[in-house]
């Protein structure tokens, strides 16, 4: 079971992983700041319709909050979702292209 507490550390873990301030997440989701900061230091309880909406936001599936850890469905998921949400065929093309890039440098020095 994880505590209020921990829930909050981890909405924290993923508001800033995507560099997001508290100021920013807050009016992303219809929030005060003081708000934001309850729940991350696990003074404010949140209901599942506020975790939903956190985690449209930050990226991250619902589990993630309850977890800690993404599952490999999970990360494919938002690789998905940022896929996406680029707006043109050529942007889609362009990241493609550093994915690949990316892998193979990887590959390389994995297999190294």
């Amino acid at each position: 079971m994880v505590t209020q507490s921990e829930l909050g550390q981890r909405i924290q873990q993923a508001r800033e992983r995507v560099s997001m301030s508290q100021r920013d997440f807050a009016e992303a989701v219809g929030k005060d700041q003081k708000a934001i900061y309850e729940y991350e230091t696990g003074k404010r309880r949140i209901s599942a319709v506020e975790l939903a909406s956190f985690a449209r936001v930050l990226g991250v599936p619902v589990s993630y909050f309850y977890e800690g850890e993404f599952k490999t469905d999970e990360l494919d998921q938002m690789l998905l979702q940022e896929f996406h949400s680029l707006p043109t065929d050529e942007d889609k093309k362009a990241a493609i292209q550093s994915v690949q890039v990316l892998s193979d440098t990887i590959k390389r020095h994995t297999l190294s």
